[in-house]
């Protein structure tokens, strides 16, 4: 049976005050001149009685200090682990907010992209315009070095090819939004720049106005222009491979910088300029498959080679 710390103490009062009692009967004894083994055995009883006390607290004072410094660090360490683990949970949770919110400002983002550019086919303005071709610029889908075109004129193939220029020369009176008039090749025929206090009526009747002298008197469809621009960039947004779109040759085939690829209800197909240039048959070769839309490749295979003669040769 365990005893009680309150009872284990009594004891050992007890067991001392019996120790000194049995040292000072030896000393009676020993003057009253009794047998000396008695009194002999009377003092060693005595003092280990006296010695046994002292180290027993001590060792006591010892295993509570023992205990104490244990509970103490049991206490520490859950407290730690408590920290560690609310740390981590907060971590855990900050990350999945971030998580969250990344995904959903992305999202957002992505949302906006797609409706500028379908604002272009539907309220185009100057800021419209611009902030379509700002966002398209901010993800790859045009390039400073040719901008997307749409088909003016059947007859006369006649293009207008809109640009954006993010660092526009504003002192030699350039603006950062400049529609080009030019032939299938891509020769230059007439520059329009839309300036700051430009209009969109204004701008389009300039355009209008070059598209007559190139052709016999031929009106510019303004709402089928902006139309192609929305659509190209509509198409160029859904695959890293279609940009940066040159020309749409519907329906099946967009002209890249790099080459032509299929967009639409046509499978993933494509091929690039170079190996176009280098060989005369992968045209032929492509045309073969069943799915292939003849008038929509032979367009886009011509308008690459056309344009891609007309880049500046690389230094």
């Amino acid at each position: 049976m365990r005893v009680k710390p309150s009872g284990l103490k009594l004891w050992v009062g007890v067991a001392t005050i019996a120790g000194i009692g049995t040292l000072l009967a030896s000393l009676v004894l020993t003057s009253a001149g009794l047998a000396e083994w008695s009194a002999g055995l009377l003092v060693n009883l005595g003092a280990a009685v006296v010695l046994i006390v002292p180290v027993y607290f001590l060792t006591k004072r010892l295993d509570e200090r023992i205990e104490q410094v244990g509970t103490e660090t049991q206490a520490s360490v859950q407290a730690l682990a408590d920290r560690v683990e609310t740390f981590e949970h907060e971590v855990e949770r900050r990350i999945d907010d971030v998580a969250a919110t990344v995904a959903s400002r992305l999202e957002q983002e992505t949302g906006a992209d797609a409706a500028a550019f379908e604002a272009l086919g539907t309220a185009p303005s100057r800021d419209s315009v611009l902030q379509a071709l700002t966002r398209a610029n901010e993800i790859g889908l045009i390039s400073q070095e040719r901008g997307p075109r749409v088909c003016v004129s059947e007859y006369r193939r006649i293009f207008v090819e809109i640009r954006y220029d993010e660092h526009p020369l504003r002192f030699n009176g350039e603006e950062n939004i400049t529609f080009t008039l030019e032939g299938y090749d891509g020769t230059e025929l007439g520059i329009v720049p839309w300036g700051e206090s430009d209009d969109v009526e204004t701008v389009m009747v300039r355009l209008g106005r070059a598209l007559q002298r190139e052709t016999a008197g031929e009106r510019l469809d303004v709402k089928a222009l902006f139309d192609g621009f929305s659509e190209a960039l509509s198409v160029a947004q859904t695959d890293p491979e279609r940009r940066p779109v040159w020309q749409l040759c519907p329906p099946q085939w967009v002209v890249t910088e790099h080459g032509i690829i299929t967009y639409g209800d046509a499978p993933h197909y494509g091929a690039a300029t170079t190996a176009l240039e280098r060989n005369s048959h992968l045209a032929a070769h492509i045309g073969q498959k069943p799915w292939v839309d003849h008038d929509s490749l032979d367009e886009a295979v011509g308008v690459a080679l056309a344009l891609d003669k007309r880049r500046p040769a690389p230094f």
